[in-house]
């Protein structure tokens, strides 16, 4: 039984569907924890202050802070393990498999020794307030356990990734978010105040950990007696030497896109790090849902790429490009309308903040956008070099303007710097990296590629002042709807009929139902040939 499912794993022509699972997985994930995120921030808002809420948020961003110390070993150990899956009889995938168990544990005890050293000194120097500080520490030193033991439980995800079996864990994410809540509203009926969340968070992982190490048994992919080999400093080099130019890519990332958290509760206050963290819930799921797709690419272009077909590799990639770029236009614009009156209504009024803010982000999301497109196909190719430290001067150079800056313009001169910084280090030398390596040029990248979403979003944007000028004064309800509605539709439509290039349309048609195809080609404003070919 457990032989045939390796069988069927291993089969090339499963992988196309390993992929769509994986792909719809992991928007099923996204749709619930959209869900969750609008249940457990409203149920927390009930049962703490803002204060609170904020000590949490601010929890978490230090914890984010911790997995620092992965140093680039999580995707390192996953990426190994693949070249390992195949030589099972004689101990190298279950020897990879103990290297990677032994710098988990490594990773974890170095986790657990640095976090319980630091929570001593943590509230002092965050200015958190005396009353909050005893519930700061007992918050901290939760977040550093699950964190120690969470180094060492995720090699079971790393062996499912080795495995294309994504979808899986997606699931386990599923279910840790709905364990983890109803563990957080026990906790909060229970009266256990601000650790209601902790209970939620170690409920999860709990429920994590079952589920993956379950899913890598049933399917026979753990190793076996007489499948365990032995660990070897030639694969702890080879981890370490994969990883480190991860790490520093990730470390620069987390300066860049979750530092706001920890300057804003130092600067500003915890309240102000509740309001940042709540209004900017909606933009980190948008970004989510546009930068993944690149992502998931990434496999099929490193196959090009060993294959040396260039011409298909890089033909493909401008069109994901074209196509990524004009949907995360879109999805910028209806942020940029409707994230106002959807967290007043999912508040109750609890939070706002100036327009100027939501249109920052919506620039900032293009931005990062094309950012990622660019910097993922570089990390894909194996062509890193020094962009590794270009994210760290950019998180340097963010973290230290916005820090002399923030008290005197608030939130939205963080956010100006946030753009800035990106467009001068990462954007700009990603633009520059890709214009290389592809031989490209640079002017085709920052106009013709270009083109496409300034068109969508020269559509978008009049119809989006003209829907607040004519529905000001309205109830939220009304203008979150009617600029939801018709800058989706309209969105669609302009993306379809002006962003897409017709040979990528083309080729979309083709693949759907014949009811779906009519409808894409009539918003596109194309026909079809007798036989059905899309003209």
């Amino acid at each position: 039984m457990e032989n045939g499912k390796r069988a069927e794993i291993e089969k090339p022509g499963s992988r196309v569907k390993r992929f769509a699972h994986a792909l719809a997985s992991n928007y099923l994930f996204l749709g619930t924890n959209i869900i969750y995120t609008l249940a457990s921030v409203p149920l927390a808002l009930h049962y703490l202050s803002k204060a609170e809420f904020g000590l949490w948020a601010l929890s978490l961003q230090i914890a984010g802070y911790i997995a620092w110390i992965d140093l680039g070993m999580g995707s390192s150990v996953a990426r190994i393990l693949i070249d390992y899956k195949d030589r099972r009889a004689d101990g190298h995938y279950g020897g990879a498999i103990k290297s990677g168990l032994l710098v988990g544990t490594a990773q974890g005890a170095i986790t657990l020794v640095t976090g319980m050293s630091l929570v001593w000194f943590m509230a002092t120097w965050l200015r958190v307030p005396a009353d909050l500080s005893p519930a700061f520490l007992w918050l901290m030193i939760g977040q550093v356990l699950i964190s120690a033991v969470s180094f060492v439980s995720r090699i079971y995800y790393q062996v499912l990734c080795a495995w294309q079996r994504m979808d899986l864990y997606n699931y386990s994410q599923i279910a840790q978010l709905a364990t983890g809540f109803v563990a957080m509203w026990t906790g909060f009926f229970l009266g256990w105040g601000v650790f209601s969340l902790l209970l939620g968070a170690a409920v999860g992982w709990v429920t994590g950990v079952v589920f993956c190490s379950t899913a890598c048994q049933r399917l026979g992919i753990w190793p076996k007696a007489g499948e365990w080999g032995r660990a070897s400093w030639g694969l702890f080099r080879e981890l370490f030497s994969y990883g480190a130019d991860l790490f520093l890519i990730a470390l620069g990332t987390q300066l860049i896109l979750s530092s706001q958290t920890v300057m804003v509760s130092r600067e500003l206050g915890l309240e102000t790090a509740a309001l940042w963290s709540v209004m900017t819930k909606a933009f980190t799921l948008a970004g989510q849902i546009v930068y993944r797709n690149i992502g998931y690419a990434a496999p099929a272009f490193a196959e090009m790429q060993a294959r040396h077909e260039w011409a298909r590799l890089w033909s493909r990639y401008r069109m994901l490009f074209l196509a990524i770029n004009v949907f995360g236009g879109v999805c910028a614009v209806i942020f940029a309308a409707c994230n106002s009156p959807f967290v007043t209504l999912w508040t109750h009024g609890e939070f706002s903040w100036p327009v100027i803010n939501n249109v920052l982000l919506a620039v900032w999301l293009v931005v990062t956008n094309q950012q990622s497109c660019f910097n993922s196909m570089i990390a894909g190719l194996k062509e890193i070099h020094g962009l590794k430290y270009v994210y760290l001067i950019e998180g340097i150079v963010f973290v230290c303007v916005t820090s002399a800056v923030l008290r005197r313009t608030g939130i939205t001169g963080m956010l100006a710097c946030s753009l800035l910084a990106t467009l001068s280090f990462t954007w700009s030398n990603g633009l520059w990296r890709i214009s290389k390596i592809s031989k490209t040029g640079w002017k085709p990248l920052l106009w013709d590629w270009q083109v496409p979403l300034f068109r969508v979003l020269a559509v978008m944007i009049p119809c989006w002042l003209a829907m607040e000028w004519l529905l000001q004064g309205t109830s939220d309800w009304l203008r979150l709807a009617v600029n939801g509605g018709l800058l989706a539709a309209i969105g669609a439509w302009a993306a379809l009929r002006l962003g897409l290039p017709s040979e990528l349309l083309a080729e979309i048609a083709g693949k759907l139902p014949p009811i779906l195809k009519r409808l894409v080609l009539c918003l596109a404003g194309k026909s079809c040939e007798p036989g059905g070919n899309p003209i």
